[in-house]
């Protein structure tokens, strides 16, 4: 039993009805399930222009009530025939493969060897599609549907406009890496006072901490020296490369003695949280003059800086393709529009001017607060001695990586946050690329995001040719490589400095594009050759095409040093109060 595709061609609200235009060989039927709920609600399908229509009102979607909240997958119902032996149906439906086995492995978390999840398969993976007989497989989206999700969202408003209806449609990703669509009702009542989320736990411990920040800085208020520098992480436990830069560059200028400095470094999204911890991440910063993040930092969330201290965020990244921020606002993890970090910024920094109206959309701040000073972990990066000894330590680490063609690869991650990130090795056919690299004398490196815990499995028998160097710095990875691969990663931006080539591996753009977001398409802005495809990939690769590939200088994202380094501009600006040249939104930039 084959199922026959089902192109999605237009979505439409008609009053109250939800409707799926779609064409196919037949009137094939479908479904929105519920997981949660293991419930169909069938839609009614009937012939339309260019096809047919699957409707659903969804003012009676659950009988005499609307369609309750929570998400409902546009699906196929599997046949209760296929359900009774997991061979028969893998073998109806081999695209299930994915899905059995990924359900297998989360109810088995500390099952690792394969045949035992083999042995697991075979005993309960038929029993994990039987209580949630759905599948999505064959329904495709166009991309101009998938690109603007937003217009086929519905508020019905009621009682006299204080509460409201809502029906979102969002896309996810399924265990094969395409894309299907869900439906999604919520109620909402008019908040008088959206600044103020209440009735959670969450909102509880903020509360609590909140009156504690509260008498640490009633009892600094009169204590600011003005000198007090705090470095400030939560989401790892050293320093990033922008941070060690401005912190190496304080103390070579000997600030280091007229500033006290502290450093606080701890990654709380590492498990359960302690409350003595944050205690004293809310001591430090009632006591600050001048604070230095990078990255996001949640306890700004729900504290605000000390009134007359200066937060600088000094984000490690340019501006890549992935959005990030109130650039993805509406989507999913997207910031809440008041309680968020990023609103509370004195500062951010910039790699140059031209960047200041696509930050103030990141970060919801005006663009008189971004600060055009370069980034510092680039100031010493195009250095000729701090190339060679990067080669010359790697090298004297890897020395099969001499004498061939290196190829970096370093993509960004999937998933909403650091605690969800991850890859999908599954776009890698190692033994292809093995056999690539084998006749082309080269090795592929593979440089993961340090979000990413599951680094890729590398047999032994590829191990000559491919490995895992995620425990080095992609900075000094770039000097030894000969031509980098990223995705929608900001980092080709610094490659683009050392002008060697940079190819783009999206095998699941459609996906990502929807359920991530872009803030700028691929094709028009990437500064080299784009592959969807793995096989793509490999010819592109096999044949060094790369090189004919020139990028536009305009794409670099890196302010002219203009004889200072990006570490004196923060420093001279921020701390110092120096009005430096350029650094600042003003009659010069504009």
């Amino acid at each position: 039993m084959i199922d026959a595709d089902i192109q999605v061609y237009d979505l439409r609200w008609n009053r109250t009805f939800f409707e799926v235009y779609f064409r196919s060989s037949a009137p094939e039927q479908l479904y929105l399930y519920r997981v949660k709920e293991h419930r169909f609600i069938p839609l009614e399908v009937s012939p339309a222009e260019d096809g047919y229509v699957a409707r659903l009102n969804v003012v009676i979607a659950g009988m005499r009530e609307v369609l309750p909240s929570g998400q409902w997958i546009i699906c196929r119902r599997i046949d209760e025939s296929l359900l009774s032996n997991i061979h028969e149906l893998l073998e109806a439906k081999p695209h299930l493969s994915a899905r059995v086995l990924r359900d297998v492995k989360r109810h088995n978390k500390k099952v690792k060897d394969p045949e035992a999840l083999d042995l697991l398969v075979e005993s309960e993976g038929l029993g994990y599609v039987a209580a949630n007989p759905y599948d999505t497989h064959g329904i495709t989206y166009p991309t101009s549907i998938l690109e603007d999700l937003g217009r086929f969202s519905h508020v019905f408003r009621y009682a006299k406009n204080k509460y409201a209806y809502t029906v979102s449609l969002i896309a996810k990703a399924n265990s094969e890496g395409g894309v299907y669509l869900a439906l999604e009702p919520e109620f909402f009542v008019r908040n008088p006072n959206p600044k103020v989320r209440k009735n959670s736990k969450v909102f509880f411990r903020k509360t609590v901490l909140g009156v504690i920040y509260r008498r640490f800085l009633s009892f600094y208020r009169n204590r600011h020296t003005g000198r007090r520098v705090l470095f400030l992480k939560q989401n790892g436990t050293g320093p990033t490369e922008n941070m060690a830069a401005l912190q190496q560059r304080m103390t070579e200028r000997g600030l280091d003695e007229k500033f006290d400095i502290t450093y606080r470094y701890r990654n709380v999204f590492s498990g359960k949280q302690k409350p003595l911890p944050w205690i004293e991440d809310l001591r430090l910063i009632a006591q600050s003059d001048y604070i230095f993040i990078d990255d996001y930092t949640p306890i700004f969330n729900f504290i605000d800086p000390p009134e007359g201290t200066t937060l600088t965020q000094i984000w490690h990244a340019g501006v890549g393709f992935k959005s990030v921020g109130y650039a993805r606002f509406g989507l999913n993890a997207s910031p809440d529009p008041y309680a968020s970090s990023h609103r509370k910024y004195t500062y951010a920094l910039v790699g140059n001017a031209g960047l200041r109206d696509i930050y103030s959309e990141v970060f919801g701040i005006e663009p008189q607060a971004l600060l055009a000073t370069g980034m510092p972990r680039l100031d010493h990066f195009l250095d000729v001695d701090s190339a060679k000894s990067a080669r010359s330590s790697l090298y004297e680490k890897y020395p099969q990586l001499k004498g061939s063609r290196v190829i970096l690869f370093a993509p960004t991650f999937r998933g909403a946050g650091q605690r969800t990130a991850h890859y999908p090795y599954k776009f890698f056919d190692m033994e292809a690329l093995y056999d690539m690299c084998e006749r082309t004398n080269s090795n592929f490196v593979f440089e993961m995001h340090h979000f990413i815990k599951k680094h890729p499995k590398i047999e032994e028998r590829f191990a000559d040719r491919i490995y895992d160097l995620s425990n080095e710095s992609l900075n000094e990875l770039f000097f030894v490589s000969d031509v980098l691969v990223t995705d929608y990663s900001s980092c080709f931006y610094d490659y683009l400095l050392l002008k060697k080539p940079i190819v783009f591996f999206t095998p699941d753009r459609e996906v990502y594009t929807a359920t991530r977001g872009v803030q700028r398409p691929i094709d028009e802005m990437a500064p080299g050759v784009v592959c969807d495809t793995f096989e793509d990939f490999m010819r592109v690769l096999e044949e060094s095409s790369y090189e004919s590939v020139e990028p536009d200088p305009a794409t670099i994202d890196r302010a002219s040093e203009g004889g200072m380094l990006a570490s004196d501009r923060v420093i001279d600006t921020i701390l110092l109060g120096r009005d430096v040249p350029g650094v600042r939104l003003g009659a010069r930039d504009e």
